[in-house]
């Protein structure tokens, strides 16, 4: 009963409210209510406002006697509550007879005496005649029990924040391995198909070849059949002897009538059967058959037996060539040769350059490319350094057609089925234009628009996308500096020809980090639309750069990681085109049976960055917020 009142007492009156332990160096508020010393610090120092917190039991303000004081200075001035230290003290049920705790712990060096002391050097727990022997280099850093709390708390946390980056290391070397996974599976299913594809071109030829070797042996069979050539010629013996019979049996008769009747036949039969002797074709010569084979198909059949089929190589994903091979499969080091010709990016070839600069005016500015469409047998691109939508024949370098002015143009895309184009001004005051191209360039209506659209696409059903890019006000100078949480949006928009938003794709998926980790300020850089109403965005993060596809319920139905910086996409004719920044190569996807990479296109003279990629009636160009438009032709 006594055990249990001290028990009691000790729980209800002399335990702190925060850490629910026994006191330690307590702390007495002005409110009556006592905490631990560290534990007031630490609350001190989480829950200050405006120089005042509250107490945790009757949430009493306290206010500071200094504003400048720090939170372990003000818990310091508090009074000692020595009530609660004598209490303590005399209800210390646990202490045994040699005055020493149930709970303490004895020094392995010294087991006579009590550990009451952390090196956090050594990371030990030891007693005090340890501190003094073996713990005294510049490495150690001994500190009695009740002064390690908040340093223990740092290491802690430290610790913590080392655990999470090994965590996240781990989790980042699955992540890439599973990429490199898929990408194997993909290059095992080519090779697959490659192989299938080869072995039916061989049992093909098998068959071809089996059927003209029929085809000789019956010609070989034809030629000479004896059975045959004696049958024919016993029809024609039969009917000679029947002949010769009916002769003789007119011999003996005596009628002259009946005599020349038979005899009026006869020439008429010896000369049908002579032509039948005569048509068998049989030469007194003898005869032989030979067979004369196409030498040059045997040669090379010869050839290609002793021929290897092909050679496997692991490359990189990114090379473009491969040479003779090495790499590790299975902890073992294998070099594989190289027996077939090395493959590589095709070349294509430039068909046109429009290049906008100042030509001897001071005061003109380089033009800055942000968007371009083909409209007819013209291009229609947009200067947004001198804020001009300017129109150039498609056949002629640099040879403009007219332009107008248009503050803050950015992008443009055309209207369907229409000689009207829309362009987009995320300026001072946001807006979307229509013009017309009709003899010359026209505003035909303009619509004001309460957020930002930078990069257009059409889209099916006459509607159209657009990305939006917002920031606050305060971010303006320090774009940089802000991430999403301060404010800054990145998201798309579904829009029809009047600036009408008919649905609105939030940064809540599009934007929030991924499995590829946290987007930039502007993470969506450039999309495209397919022609079941997806839209393709390529995203960039802070550790990775991918394209993502979202239908136009807002889902994404996948993401696709090409382990490089993805700038310009574009969609054409059943395929998915990317410009890749550091490979400097545009990457094609094939998006019937699967989406997998069908080949890589270089483009000769092209250095920049590739932030905006167009492909359509068999020509590619790219446009990378310069004074220069390239324009190459598809193979």
């Amino acid at each position: 009963m006594q055990r249990r009142l001290v028990d009691n007492i000790a729980s209800d009156h002399l335990s702190c409210p925060i850490c629910k332990d026994p006191l330690q160096d307590p702390k007495l508020l002005p409110c009556d209510h006592t905490l631990c010393c560290e534990c007031l610090t630490q609350l001190i120092h989480s829950s200050r406002r405006y120089n005042k917190f509250s107490c945790p039991v009757d949430r009493r303000e306290i206010t500071t006697p200094s504003y400048n004081i720090s939170a372990e200075e003000w818990a310091n001035s508090f009074p000692t509550d020595d009530l609660a230290i004598v209490l303590l003290q005399a209800i210390a049920g646990d202490v045994t007879t040699q005055g020493k705790s149930k709970n303490a712990i004895l020094c392995t060096e010294h087991p006579q005496n009590v550990c009451d002391f952390f090196c956090f050097g050594c990371y030990q727990i030891i007693c005090s005649e340890c501190a003094v022997e073996n713990h005294r280099s510049t490495e150690c850093n001994c500190k009695k029990f009740k002064n390690c709390a908040h340093l223990a708390r740092e290491k802690l946390g430290d610790a913590s924040d080392e655990i999470v980056n090994l965590i996240s290391q781990g989790q980042d070397i699955v992540t890439k391995e599973i990429g490199k996974d898929q990408l194997l599976l993909q290059s095992r299913q080519q090779i697959k198909n490659t192989v299938l594809r080869l072995k039916s071109i061989v049992y093909n030829f098998e068959k071809m070849v089996n059927r003209k070797s029929l085809d000789i042996l019956n010609k070989v069979e034809s030629v000479v059949n004896v059975e045959e050539l004696q049958k024919k010629t016993e029809e024609i013996v039969i009917d000679l002897k029947r002949v010769r019979d009916e002769i003789e049996n007119l011999k003996s008769q005596t009628s002259t009538k009946d005599m020349l009747t038979v005899l009026s036949n006869v020439p008429e039969n010896l000369q049908k059967n002579t032509d039948r002797f005569n048509s068998l074709g049989v030469s007194d010569d003898p005869i032989e058959i030979k067979l004369e084979l196409n030498e040059t198909f045997l040669n090379l059949c010869d050839k290609l037996l002793d021929q290897p089929i092909g050679s496997v190589h692991v490359v990189r994903a990114d090379k473009l060539y491969f040479e003779d091979t090495e790499a590790t499969v299975c902890n073992q080091r294998i070099k594989f040769s190289s027996d077939v010709l090395p493959s590589c990016a095709l070349e294509l070839e430039p068909v046109l350059q429009i290049k906008d600069e100042p030509s001897g005016q001071e005061n003109k500015i380089a033009a800055r490319f942000t968007g371009l469409t083909l409209h007819g047998h013209a291009i229609i691109a947009i200067d947004n350094a001198n804020f001009k939508v300017k129109r150039f024949r498609d056949t002629i370098t640099d040879n403009i057609i007219d332009d107008m002015s248009i503050p803050g143009v950015y992008g443009i895309t055309n209207i369907h089925e229409n000689d009207d184009v829309l362009v987009t001004s995320p300026g001072t005051q946001s807006r979307l234009f229509r013009l017309s191209t009709y003899e010359s360039l026209s505003i035909i209506s303009e619509t004001v628009t309460d957020k930002a659209y930078y990069d257009i696409a059409r889209l099916p059903d006459f509607a159209y996308a657009v990305i939006c890019h917002s920031r606050p006000r305060s971010a303006f100078k320090k774009r940089a500096n802000f991430d999403w949480s301060r404010g800054v949006t990145s998201h798309i928009d579904i829009i029809n020809v009047d600036g009408n938003v008919l649905k609105h794709f939030s940064e809540s998926f599009l934007c929030e980090p991924t499995e590829f980790g946290d987007p930039f300020i502007m993470p969506l850089k450039s999309m495209c639309c397919l022609p079941n109403g997806a839209i393709i965005v390529s995203i960039e993060t802070k550790t990775n750069s991918f394209i993502s596809c979202i239908n136009q319920n807002g889902r994404v139905k996948w993401t696709y990681n090409l382990n490089d910086i993805s700038e310009g996409v574009s969609f054409y004719d059943g395929k998915i085109y990317v410009f890749l920044r550091e490979s400097q190569v545009v990457r094609v996807l094939s998006v019937e049976g699967g989406l997998k990479p069908t080949s890589t296109f270089k483009l000769p003279h092209y250095i920049g960055d590739g932030s905006s990629l167009i492909v359509c009636r068999n020509l590619l160009t790219v446009i990378d917020k310069t004074c220069s438009i390239k324009l190459y032709k598809l193979q």
